[in-house]
């Protein structure tokens, strides 16, 4: 029998990480909440509610126990100095460990791992235990009825901006995006849109005259 490189690397590999992750829920959920914790204790500063990206860094290394996240090194800075920073692998497990600290997460992760279909599920990392645990929302079929009364002023048009975010709302999620995936606080987040290669960006975007 061909063997096959698909099945060993996708079926095979896939099916022995999540019976691992199922049988080592409590050590993994342990691990989630340790390194919670650690981000918990960054230092902030004066005026800020959240500890920015070298504050987090340097308590993380301090801990010494997620050091791995640092897999790579950023850009070095005007000075030459180039500071160790986490791939985009490393900021989606960094994403899923702060997620599973979560209490509500964890209680729904442990329901899930207690399934008769948990270690036959195909979930091989945070990503796919993120789409496991959340209950599934079920789609609600509009009545005939209530299309039938609709004021048929009401154009599609007219429901897309009803829909939009406001620019508040907007920007309130740029920064949330920024800290989630890049650790940077709003304050750093500037910095980067002002400087030179945020600049350079933000001139793509202009409309000319």
């Amino acid at each position: 029998m061909t063997n096959s490189i698909v099945k060993s690397l996708f079926v095979n590999r896939a099916n022995a990480i999540n019976a691992d992750i199922v049988k080592n829920r409590d050590a993994i959920l342990l691990e989630c909440l340790q390194f919670s914790q650690v981000i918990a204790d960054a230092p902030i500063d004066s005026g800020k509610e959240k500890a920015g990206t070298d504050a987090i860094r340097d308590t993380i290394f301090a801990d010494a126990r997620f050091t791995w996240l640092y897999d790579d090194t950023g850009k070095a800075n005007k000075k030459g100095i180039s500071k160790p920073i986490m791939s985009p692998l490393m900021r989606k497990i960094r994403e899923g460990m702060l997620f599973l600290a979560d209490e509500d997460n964890a209680e729904m992760f442990i329901t899930w791992t207690e399934t008769d279909g948990a270690k036959k599920s195909g979930v091989c990392d945070f990503a796919n235990i993120k789409k496991a645990i959340k209950p599934k929302v079920e789609k609600v079929e509009s009545d005939a009825s209530d299309a039938d009364t609709s004021d048929a002023s009401e154009t599609d048009s007219d429901l897309d901006v009803a829909e939009k975010r406001t620019k508040a709302e907007f920007l309130a999620w740029v920064y949330t995006q920024a800290k989630n995936e890049f650790g940077m606080d709003s304050l750093a987040l500037a910095e980067y849109i002002l400087g030179d290669e945020g600049m350079k960006i933000a001139d793509k975007f202009i409309d000319a005259a």
